[in-house]
């Protein structure tokens, strides 16, 4: 067991250094100067040369990546270009949305794609079935940002039933606890602010889960075949 584990651990290691100089050369092939990017257009040459100093771009590559992995396994990454706060600050700031709509995500792909493929399964070239499939197909090849867009704008802006942003209505107050606005409605005994957060999130979640939705169901459907095809269960 622990040989096994030193030989996936070594395994891993040239993957995150790939990973690394991967993302290290995405930063350098963006067009544009970082320091002309926080600084504005209309900077003077002085206050560019100090910046890029302040960075390190003025380093050769070799250093900058030197310094950026030191501060990768430090845990500092970095500030952000437009605000000037710390990056692992923003990050923690929306993990907490990121979790409940990921998870969302996925309990609406397991609810709706496992029934459908089961029933697309036992009642196979049935008129479902192919509905399912043709949905399934649809899930997995329409982008998510033009089906977000879509739902936002028929649900959202011509129907007028669901909200198109932010995670709570600016009419709800609710007492962070632990930032995560479903669990804090619960704590706080807010049945409103929980009715405002689950609202905001049907449109994301729906939009998210139709992917893993769709793989959900054909999988589903095919295994069940498998099962349904055996001379015994």
């Amino acid at each position: 067991m622990g040989s096994y584990a030193i030989r996936r651990f070594l395994t891993i290691v040239p993957v995150l250094i790939g990973i690394s100089l991967i993302v290290f050369s995405f930063i350098h092939l963006i067009p544009g100067d970082p320091a002309v990017t926080m600084l504005g257009e209309r900077a003077t040459p002085e206050r560019v040369a100090e910046i890029r100093a302040q960075l390190g771009l003025d380093r050769p590559l070799t250093t900058q990546y030197l310094i950026y992995v030191g501060k990768i396994l430090r845990g500092d990454l970095g500030a952000s270009i437009l605000r000037g706060d710390p990056v692992l600050l923003d990050l923690v700031r929306r993990f907490p949305a990121t979790v409940e709509l990921a998870t969302s995500a996925i309990l609406i792909a397991i609810v709706v794609g496992v029934p459908m493929g089961i029933i697309a399964a036992v009642w196979r070239n049935s008129l479902f079935d192919g509905f399912s499939r043709m949905v399934a197909l649809t899930g997995v090849s329409m982008p998510i940002f033009w089906l977000g867009l879509m739902l936002a704008w028929f649900f959202g802006v011509v129907l007028g039933w669901l909200p198109t942003g932010f995670r709570l209505g600016t009419e709800v107050t609710l007492t962070p606890v632990t930032n995560f606005h479903g669990l804090d409605s619960l704590l706080t005994k807010n049945p409103q602010a929980l009715a405002s957060s689950l609202r905001h999130l049907i449109l994301p979640a729906v939009c998210l889960s139709t992917i893993p939705m769709a793989v959900i169901a054909r999988m589903t459907r095919a295994s069940l075949l498998e099962v349904l095809s055996q001379d015994y269960i």
